[in-house]
């Protein structure tokens, strides 16, 4: 029987959201429902308050510069030349609205309409590509559980710039990415799949940064499918195991970036 999904998304034109959708339907997993959340004044507020100015840097690059952001990579693969290898064309979720597929704009992911919207659906999973904090009302309706992708090793590094933060303590070979199901702890649900990304040449936080959304991109729907069809097992994971990481001040990560440019700097 065809396995059956909900997308949340943090805006329509997300390149990670819609490279995520395709493949996913490529793998014959049915979208039944997206979520995408509103970029509203309350929004703006709430995020502000959390990430300050990073904020409108987001903002610019993700809403404003989208594929010309990644014009200053060109010795890697970034998510743009990523969808073009594997011919993306999805620009835009609403656009799978012409393959039956409900999308839905709500101000708040953790809303009761959200909740009767996947009771109504009757997913298989649900899988989180931004958009902020889930929920329990959320995670207790989202079938198996919600997929996320969380840019540090788990159970390691849990929390913010777990790119950054090993870079910083010169860990550098506890560079990665985990997929895992959502709990109501920070980065605290069972693990699915924890995956290195290994340093190259001349490396930069930026660069670093812009080669792991291709590698993640991949890399979470494969074990997505892999789930959905039997094949991987969730893992727990005791919350004394790792430890959540913070905003990293701006001092401390341009420490980390000189520690990693010395580090893979040509010889």
């Amino acid at each position: 029987m065809q396995k059956k999904v909900a997308i949340i998304s943090p805006n329509p034109a997300s390149l990670y959201s819609t490279s995520v959708s395709e493949l996913l339907m490529r793998n014959d997993i049915k979208i039944e429902v997206v979520f995408v959340k509103k970029f509203t004044l309350s929004r703006f507020k709430d995020e502000f308050s959390r990430d300050g100015v990073r904020l409108l840097k987001k903002i610019w690059k993700k809403l404003v510069l989208k594929n010309k952001a990644y014009d200053a990579f060109a010795n890697i693969e970034t998510i743009v030349d990523y969808r073009k290898k594997e011919n993306i064309t999805l620009k835009n979720v609403k656009e799978l609205e012409a393959k039956g597929v409900e999308v839905c704009f709500v101000d708040d992911l953790n809303t009761k309409f959200v909740e009767d919207k996947l009771k109504e659906k009757q997913v298989d999973a649900t899988v989180f590509t931004g958009g902020g904090l889930i929920r329990k009302n959320i995670l207790d309706n989202a079938g198996a559980g919600v997929f996320n992708c969380h840019m540090g090793k788990l159970p390691e590094y849990r929390g913010m710039d777990v790119v950054e933060w090993p870079i910083f303590k010169k860990d550098f070979d506890n560079i990665g990415f985990t997929v895992h199901f959502m709990d109501k702890g920070v980065d605290t649900g069972d693990i699915l799949k924890v995956f290195d990304v290994k340093l190259i040449e001349n490396e930069n936080i930026k660069s670093l940064r812009a080669r792991f959304e291709p590698i993640m991109t991949k890399n979470f729907v494969e074990t997505i499918v892999g789930f959905l069809n039997g094949d991987i097992q969730r893992k727990p994971q005791a919350e004394a195991d790792g430890r959540q990481y913070y905003i990293i001040d701006k001092h401390l990560n341009e420490i980390g970036d000189q520690y990693l440019q010395q580090q893979t700097q040509s010889k």
